[in-house]
């Protein structure tokens, strides 16, 4: 099963819209086989190109090995670990992770709950009904593979909530596992659309409302974003899963009359605004499934290369239930070859016997230091270097170079783990130097390409690391600028930094007087919204309003100057 996941997410991950970046070789070159690619890392606003390695994965299976991890690590307490240290970890070494995800995994950082306490939080989290929950749940269903539905449903939304809030998210994470946890307990061979039926017929199982079992905060908040109940929200969810999977029943009856293609485009999974949806991937996977047991590499391919799907995760999604019904054997190379094979194994055997907790829980403060140690380490590390992970596991650098791509240049690391992850990080972004000198680049002899693979920045050259400001409020100040739409990208104790800026706070107990605020300027898109949030968060009183422009004393110490961006763009620190 485990196995199954990464090879889909693997062979879809190529055909994914948002990572594609040119056009890929004919299928006739690589049937059979993976084949390496190139795929757009960072933003459209700060391009590098990043060359993926034949059968890496994705977002989806690291997401999978964190919560594997988590409960192999922390045992019952593996919710707070996934919180505390996996999710805040992930966005450093993330390969294509969704907004939702990447917005729940900052939250987590700043030891905030994803659904948050400002409106404009919970509006987004609630609003989050995309598959990113369902693609990472395999590990409860192996932990409670001999147990009762009812037991596995609970860690699934329980996990499924710290990052998604939709019903259609929950539910699509619960239709999901059911689907995994049935086809574990039925012997091989499986019948053509036995899947469909199953699930159909364990539709008064994963259509109970485990949500309410989560916690108080959690359902406070999701009353007040659905004004006629969550409760509402969810009865609807499950009829159209229902429609859904009766829908894929007709489909299978028709036998070859009805192709895979036809029946994705049909339900919304090429369309742009549907296609991640949790319920929609959850029952196309089943579909796929229950249709491709007697030919399962074709109940991979067509999912991996449909135009305009969310090809890794679907094709995850179905070769995962693939993996539960048949074994592993009919993966053949794909599964010997696929990234982190041998750790996928051990994870999947080691889950299923309990185990006593391996490390302590962490405190929020404790997990925030390591990974602030490691992220400082792993910027000055060459290769064979050790570093100590954020997740406590040990792990040697094994490539350490520079990317470049057009006006752009960022610091690649590959690490791999001691029980056999690979991990890549990519950091330090920026344009590269003959573009801030405005002078064209000069062809590169063979050893000034070899030094650039040593290092990002050679070691006579002298930079300027970025600025410091003291601050009276810390809290108060990272609130404006979130709600200004910048995030951290690093935190401490009693500091945060934006890119190269630190803002820490002053040591002392009294405001200095006299001293004259430093301003920032930060370019947005829509300023009129940046000032209603300023001032849902009491900020009204200090912000002044000049035509298209504001300015805000969000703190004694600090002013920030907030401007229309042209054209329209993510907010940015001028």
């Amino acid at each position: 099963m485990l196995l199954g996941a990464a090879v889909g997410d693997a062979m879809g991950w190529p055909y994914e819209r948002r990572d594609r970046t040119r056009s890929l070789p004919p299928l006739s070159q690589v049937a059979g086989r993976f084949f390496a690619w190139q795929r757009m890392a960072s933003s459209r606003f700060r391009p590098v190109l990043e060359e993926i390695g034949p059968g890496e994965y994705s977002d989806d299976t690291q997401m999978l090995i964190a919560v594997a991890r988590a409960r192999l690590t922390a045992g019952d307490d593996w919710l707070t670990w996934l919180q505390r240290v996996e999710w805040p970890f992930l966005l450093d070494y993330e390969r294509g992770a969704g907004a939702s995800v990447k917005r729940a995994c900052r939250a987590w950082e700043k030891h905030e709950s994803a659904w948050g306490k400002r409106a404009d939080d919970q509006e987004k989290y609630f609003s989050t009904g995309a598959n990113g929950a369902a693609m990472r749940i395999a590990p409860h269903v192996i932990v409670h593979h001999e147990g009762s539905f009812g037991d596995l449903a609970h860690d699934v939304v329980r996990d499924a909530a710290t990052t998604h809030g939709h019903p259609r998210a929950l539910l699509g994470a619960l239709v999901h596992a059911y689907a995994l946890w049935t086809s574990l307990r039925q012997p091989a061979p499986l019948a053509y659309g036995w899947l469909v039926e199953a699930t159909l017929d364990g539709l008064k199982d994963w259509r109970e409302p485990v949500w309410q079992g989560l916690d108080r905060n959690w359902l406070d908040a999701a009353a007040k974003a659905f004004p006629g109940g969550y409760e509402q929200g969810w009865d609807d969810a499950v009829r159209e899963v229902e429609d859904l999977l009766t829908s894929a029943r007709s489909s299978l009856n028709s036998g070859a009359l009805s192709a895979p293609s036809a029946f994705l485009e049909q339900h919304g999974l090429t369309r742009p605004k549907t296609r991640g949806s949790g319920t929609l991937c959850a029952v196309a996977a089943i579909y796929l499934a229950a249709r491709s047991a007697a030919s399962p590499e074709r109940g991979i391919g067509v999912p991996a290369r449909q135009e305009g799907a969310d090809t890794d995760t679907l094709a995850s999604m179905a070769a995962s239930l693939l993996g539960a019904g048949l074994g592993q054997e009919w993966l053949g190379s794909f599964g010997r070859t696929v990234q982190d094979a041998a750790l996928l194994v051990t994870l999947a055997e080691s889950l299923l016997t309990p185990v006593s907790p391996i490390l302590s829980l962490p405190s929020r403060a404790a997990a925030g230091e390591a990974r602030s140690r490691f992220i400082e380490k792993l910027d000055k590390a060459d290769s064979r270097a050790d570093l100590l992970l954020p997740d406590r596991r040990q792990a040697r650098v094994v490539a350490a170079g520079t990317l470049t791509s057009g006006k752009w240049t960022a610091r690649r690391t590959h690490i791999v783990t001691t029980d056999g992850q690979n991990l890549f990080f990519i950091r330090g972004i920026q344009r590269a130097e003959a573009e801030l000198e405005g002078v064209e680049e000069a062809p590169r002899t063979d050893a000034e390409t070899a030094d650039e693979h040593r290092s990002v920045w050679p070691p006579n050259q002298v930079r300027l690391q970025g600025a410091y400001l003291p601050v009276a409020d810390i809290g108060r100040v990272t609130a404006a600028l979130s709600a200004l739409g910048l995030s951290a990208h690093r935190r401490g104790s009693d500091w945060v930094s934006y890119e190269n800026l630190v803002i820490r706070k002053a040591h002392t107990s009294k405001v200095a007087t006299g001293v004259p605020g430093v301003q920032l300027r930060v370019a947005i898109d829509d300023v009129q919204a940046a000032w209603e949030r300023l001032r849902r968060l009491g900020f009204d009183g200090a912000v002044q309003r000049e035509g298209g422009a504001l300015w805000a004393q969000i703190d004694p110490y600090l002013i920030v100057a907030v401007n229309n961006a042209e054209p329209p763009a993510r907010p940015t620190l001028q």
